[in-house]
Parts: C-alpha cells; sequence; structure tokens
C-alpha cells in the first residue's frame, strides 16, 4: 500500500508526452522572445517531421480556431502549451486541418490525433516551424526533460516530467 506521503508526491508530477515527432531542441533556439525569455513559462522545442499534432496529456483541451495552438490543463491553473511553429497564427488556419471536433474544454487522452498539418506549406509560409512545449504555471518547481536535446522524439513518448511545488 502506498504511504500518504508517496500519494501527494505523486499528485505533484506531471508526466508530459511529445505531441509531435520530431528533433528536441531548447526553447532559447526560439526564433521568437515570446518564447525564449520564458515569459509564458519554460520547457521545449521540437522540429517536426511530418505527422500530426497529438495529445500530450489527458486533459482538458482548447484548440485555437487557427489551429497552430493547443493549450491543456491537466490540473486547474497548470497548462501546457502547444504552439506550432512560429508566425503560424497569419496564415489563419491554412497549413493545419482538425482531425477532431471538440466541444471547448473537451476531454482528450495521452496520443489522441486532434491536427494535421502540412510541413512544406508551413515550412513556405511560416517564419519557422520550430514548436514550443511549453509548461505554464506559477506552482511548476523544475522541469526535467525526459529526452535530450539534439536527439529525436515519436509523439506519444515521453517527453517532460514536471513537479509542482
Amino acid at each position: 500500500m502506498m504511504s500518504l506521503k508517496e500519494m501527494f508526491k505523486k499528485n505533484k508530477e506531471i508526466l508530459v508526452f511529445s505531441p509531435l515527432k520530431g528533433k528536441v531542441i531548447g526553447l532559447s533556439e526560439v526564433p521568437d522572445n515570446v518564447f525564449t525569455s520564458n515569459i509564458i513559462g519554460d520547457g521545449c522545442a521540437i522540429i517536426p517531421e511530418p505527422g500530426e499534432i497529438c495529445a500530450p496529456i489527458s486533459s482538458k483541451v482548447e484548440i485555437f480556431k487557427t489551429n497552430h495552438l493547443l493549450i491543456f490543463e491537466p490540473k486547474k491553473g497548470v497548462y501546457i502549451v502547444v504552439h506550432f511553429g512560429v508566425g503560424t497564427s497569419l496564415l489563419e488556419g491554412k497549413g493545419f486541418k482538425r482531425i477532431v471536433e471538440l466541444s471547448p474544454k473537451k476531454m482528450v487522452e495521452v496520443g489522441d490525433k486532434l491536427i494535421s498539418y502540412d510541413l512544406d506549406y508551413l515550412k513556405e509560409n511560416a517564419k519557422s516551424i520550430i514548436t514550443p512545449i511549453i509548461v505554464s504555471d506559477d506552482n511548476v518547481d523544475h522541469i526535467e526533460l525526459l529526452v535530450k536535446t539534439g536527439e529525436k522524439v515519436e509523439a506519444g513518448a515521453p517527453l517532460m516530467k514536471v513537479t509542482l511545488k
């Protein structure tokens, strides 16, 4: 039987899975200071390969109408933000296709395919395809990257462990 202390500790850890297939890089390599300055939070980025954006966690999700931005809320006040590329909001949804229609705040499961993207179109028309994955919460104690920067990750593979205060 798990002790109360172990249960409490377990409740403070969130495992975030990769929403994309691609190469993991540091946020410092994202060509946008909104992400490099950690204003919205900390995390990592992925240089995506062809595929889909999948749910990185089982939670409620909000997908922006342009389909380039997905916000997951696994715990009240904890947000996992997947922002596909830089300058993609200016494309008004072109290059992205919603795989599932979700009502606002609908629950998804880890690995659910949510958005498909046209990588060639986005490479040509967006400032960058580098995709930040940000944990945005004042209660984050630390984030442990489970994949070394420079290494490839499969969609659905463990990406980072978030420990809350």
